[in-house]
């Protein structure tokens, strides 16, 4: 019996709505809520639905850039249904699947529907917009939007020839096992090799940039704030003009698509990140209503794995999905647009700014500086762990991330600051005390983290809200060091307890100074890096700074003055007296107490004390 009259036939038995007969298209998931409460007949219209013969036909896959591109065509089933997708390198039968490695589950119906046209993915009330398909490949026409997509990142483990198979599993947790070659197993093999993956050129106009087009310049990631990242609906759409389809690391199931806007200037690309992630349902157990779509924002670090289904549930595992899907643009970037790899930064503000800094100091390889505005550095019940657990669900002790560790311990970067053995990204930071949304108590605790582990930074605070922190920050210049003197390939200044910096406090709102600044106007120049010396000029300067101060000084990124710890180093300060350091038991060279008398500077010279203490000059 064709699907059609099969479905018409179940629907009059069991008296159920029939929107269009007349049209031949059958919504079920119309009839069925529209039916009163026959949970047994329904139970068993489901299952019935289910094993008819072709839901998923005319199965096909196409190999592009180390992705393999699964389609097809889909018939209409009850809400609730799901689609697995397995892969062999043999043909996938009934009688073998079990065999085979599933790659693919949860997956909704009709994927190939691109849901980042929708305003429904990303708010509550919303009205669906008109079904649109994904494009999938650069030039090519939209998929049909009631088709199924799937899209596998190929690895070393299952490169070469390989079938797939694709089959439902009811709203109860049926599987319809049941295969046929040439409808919803392939008959011949898709060949895939490892590469690096493309992303898709979505724009209306314009071209796809080229390889290599962006041939050593910076590449400087913008993360938005909570709320943002909406490409349909609403007041401000994000502009978008490539997508990637995620691998196994990017997502909950492989193949999620995450969107971005790319562009290149003459120093620097650009890429604005979309932040939404695809849950597949609405999180209506957030007490944060813009999670209740299925669209949701995960602050640029992750969520549950289980998420499609529930984020409620104990012994959670967090993998950083958020995290790889911006390392996975940075790696497409360095590696086929060309971009310089030892200049990548990070800015944003907000949940944009809370991520840059976990971000960066999740990936100090990756990224070199980091501009974050009213982050959060820490998520504990004193300040900002709801945050996570609006999309996490309740968090505890036993929430472990992708590496199986501590879960909060993991987002807590004044841990990071203080157990940290390598350079974390330079960070510079501003915050409000009286911000609402992004509490202040893990504040102090965290300059404290920094300074002591004398990591570069530089902090800005003032008595405003979260809108309102920078209202009276009297602007970058002659307050951070730039950002383009950072990189990868050349070394800087940290600098710690300076006379200059303001108090903090303990945390306590009435603590410590309303306005104040860690590390201001410090900086440096005429940095000389080699095997036998490393010599710079410290610098001290901002509107009405009072000379001299005095700070501690610690070289950061050493490129060719390569120390070990314990080994005695000559100092040579300028005017000043011959004087020896130690490296200290993490390889740092630290001159305490240096003073800087005015604008022109302190200059340093360190070498090696391989021949005892110089002689004094006089």
């Amino acid at each position: 019996m064709p699907i059609i009259g099969f479905v018409t036939a179940m629907l009059v038995i069991l008296q159920l709505p029939f929107a269009d007969q007349s049209s031949g298209n059958t919504d079920l998931s119309e009839a069925i809520s529209n039916t009163p409460d026959k949970t047994q007949d329904l139970r068993k219209f489901s299952h019935e639905v289910l094993y008819m013969k072709d839901i998923v036909s005319d199965l096909r896959g196409v190999y592009r850039d180390g992705q393999v591109f699964l389609t097809w065509k889909e018939a209409e089933t009850p809400e609730g249904t799901t689609f697995n997708v397995y892969m062999s390198h043999q043909p996938i039968t009934s009688q073998n699947l079990s065999e085979a490695e599933k790659i693919g589950h949860h997956v909704e119906r009709h994927s190939a529907r691109d849901w980042w046209q929708d305003p429904a993915s990303f708010f509550k009330n919303a009205e669906p917009s008109e079904p649109a398909g994904f494009v999938i490949e650069n030039g090519a026409d939209p998929l049909d939007p009631s088709g199924g997509l799937f899209v596998h990142t190929v690895t070393p483990q299952n490169a070469g020839s390989c079938y797939y198979a694709v089959t439902a599993t009811g709203a109860e947790g049926t599987e319809n096992t049941n295969l046929s070659l040439g409808k919803n197993s392939l008959q011949n093999p898709v060949v895939g090799q490892v590469a690096l993956a493309q992303p898709v050129y979505i724009a209306d106009a314009g071209n796809a940039y080229a390889k290599d087009s962006a041939k050593g310049r910076n590449l400087v990631f913008m993360l938005h704030g909570r709320g943002g990242g909406y490409t349909a609906g609403g007041e401000h759409p994000q502009i978008v003009n490539y997508m990637f389809f995620g691998d196994a690391k990017q997502g909950w199931r492989e193949g999620i698509p995450y969107k971005f806007h790319l562009s290149i200037t003459e120093r620097n690309v650009r890429v604005n990140i979309c932040g939404r992630q695809w849950t597949g349902r609405p999180i209506l157990e957030s007490r944060d209503q813009r999670d209740h779509c299925p669209a949701i924002n995960t602050w640029y670090y992750g969520y549950p794995e289980r998420i499609y289904e529930t984020t409620s549930y104990e012994n959670k595992v967090i993998p950083n999905y958020s995290e790889e899907q911006i390392l996975g643009i940075a790696r497409w970037v360095q590696g086929y647009l060309g971009s310089d790899p030892d200049r990548c930064y990070l800015s944003g503000g907000s949940m944009g700014g809370s991520g840059a800094v976990s971000m960066g100091f999740h990936n100090p390889d990756v990224f070199a500086h980091i501009d974050a505005r009213v982050p959060a550095v820490a998520y504990t019940p004193e300040g900002n762990l709801w945050r996570l657990e609006c999309f996490c669900g309740p968090l505890d002790d036993t929430a472990v991330n992708h590496n199986g560790e501590p879960f909060l311990e993991h987002m807590n970067q004044i841990l990071t600051a203080q157990r940290s053995k390598t350079n974390l990204p330079f960070l510079f930071m501003l915050n409000g005390r009286a911000d609402g949304s992004i509490l202040w108590p893990n504040n102090p605790p965290f300059y404290r983290a920094m300074n002591e582990a004398k990591q570069g930074f530089v902090a800005y605070w003032s008595g405003g809200e979260h809108g309102s922190a920078g209202k009276e920050f009297p602007g970058n210049s002659h307050f951070a060091p730039a950002r383009e003197k950072f990189g990868f390939d050349k070394s800087y200044l940290a600098f710690s307890n300076c006379s200059n910096n303001d108090d903090p406090g303990n945390g306590d709102m009435n603590d410590g100074d309303v306005v104040g600044w860690i590390n201001r106007g410090l900086d440096w120049e005429d940095i000389v890096d080699t095997p036998a010396e490393y010599s710079v000029t410290a610098l001290a300067y901002h509107d009405g700074l009072e000379y001299p101060l005095t700070v501690d000084m610690t070289p950061r990124r050493l490129q060719e003055f390569m120390v070990k710890p314990g080994e005695m180093l000559n100092v040579l300060i300028k005017p000043g007296e011959p004087q020896q350091v130690k490296v200290d038991e993490n390889g740092l060279i630290t001159i305490p107490g240096l003073t800087i008398f005015g604008r022109d500077g302190t200059r340093i010279q360190i070498e090696k004390a391989e021949h005892g203490v110089p002689p004094s000059r006089e």
